[in-house]
């Protein structure tokens, strides 16, 4: 069982990249000019409240020699333009700016290689509000009765950029882990970000099961789901190591990928969220349903933890005909908006490993 695929890369956006402009790129490529011409037009009429250019990979390289944005590009351009990628600010999956839209892959008359792309950006656009749906997103629902027995190949990946977060705090994170751990090095190119984003892709099934409340097929399947979960518990306590951590627990369901976002190193406040966890996914579960009972299918729906109330509540939702769905404007603003951001896809060397673990479970 593959947990979804964590995955996120930098992109420029009307900014200089070790000295080469977007514009220099341009004015060396007439077809990539016409190309952006032509995109801007093809999407003016959606969702969108602001319709810019960007430059998404460049085969800039260090003084070593490496690229310096280590991605195939057309493996970049094939993914962006199969599905829009999420724009987020700072890397911070709570912090969504907007999408990438289309993207296109071009050589200068220089030989320079890049890929142009259009970003659509929410704010001023056809933003929905949860209060005039009049979704009921905060009241418990029951969690599942009965759970199945886990599939042998259930495996949890953990996503994260290696600056940010080295290798040996990975080793010793994992190093306990009761089932299959998948590793991914993410590469999001931003100089100097202050806070460690950690992917933690995870089967739903594993997030709803509420201990004490639900039953298990079988006590081996019981003893998988509490090892699991203790598991995740113990790795929020690690997080008193990391400066600044965001854990973005991810899931699907349904079609939608659902995140449910851990700020901070208050091993407590954590504790008390991870507490919550199931009846929150049980919730999630039922707003993903009637969203798409109302004709407004998500395929991305975002939890954020409120320490006060000590409660989790959906930050905002994007729908499929690109709509955001939120309470909240204050996320999706782009005033003072620095030139780094980040959208979705892994390196192109990324550092995968499976990890197979030995804990015996009860038979």
């Amino acid at each position: 069982m593959d947990p979804p695929v964590p995955s996120r890369c930098y992109a420029l956006r009307n900014a200089t990249f070790r000295g080469i402009s977007m514009s220099d790129l341009l004015n060396d490529s007439p077809q990539a000019l016409q190309w952006l011409e032509e995109a801007e037009r093809r999407h003016s009429s959606g969702a969108f409240g602001k319709i810019a250019r960007s430059i998404i990979w460049l085969d800039a390289r260090s003084d070593e020699g490496e690229l310096l944005l280590d991605l195939n590009p057309h493996d970049l351009v094939a993914n962006v333009n199969e599905s829009p990628f999420s724009l987020l600010h700072n890397h911070d999956p709570g912090q969504p700016k907007g999408q990438v839209l289309e993207s296109a892959y071009f050589q200068t008359a220089s030989g320079r290689e890049f890929v142009a792309a259009i970003l659509g950006y929410y704010l001023g656009g056809n933003v929905l509000a949860f209060r005039d749906l009049e979704l009921d997103i905060t009241s418990t629902v029951r969690p599942p009765l009965k759970l199945p027995d886990l599939p042998d190949d259930v495996r949890i990946e953990i996503a994260v950029d290696p600056r940010d977060v080295d290798d040996a705090w990975l080793d010793e994170a994992t190093s306990d882990a009761p089932v299959r751990i998948k590793r991914t090095a993410l590469s999001h190119n931003a100089d100097g970000s202050s806070q460690q984003l950690i992917m933690i892709g995870i089967a739903f099934v594993l997030l709803v099961g509420k201990p004490f409340v639900t039953a298990f097929a079988s006590e081996a399947g019981k003893d998988s789901y509490f090892a699991i979960r203790g598991w995740t518990r113990k790795l929020l306590s690690r997080m008193a190591d990391r400066h600044d951590p965001i854990l973005d627990f991810h899931s699907r369901y349904d079609g939608c990928q659902v995140s449910f976002i851990f700020r901070g190193k208050d091993v407590k406040k954590l504790y008390e969220a991870h507490d919550a966890l199931s009846d929150a996914a049980s919730q999630a579960a039922r707003l993903v349903s009637r969203l798409k009972a109302m004709g407004l299918p998500s395929r991305q729906l975002v939890y954020e933890f409120d320490k006060e109330g000590l409660l989790w509540s959906p930050s905002f939702a994007v729908l499929e005909d690109d709509r955001i769905l939120t309470d909240n404007l204050a996320l999706i603003s782009i005033e003072q908006l620095p030139n780094q951001l980040s959208l979705g896809l892994a390196k192109k060397k990324s550092l995968v490993s499976d990890v197979k673990k030995t804990t015996k479970q009860k038979s």
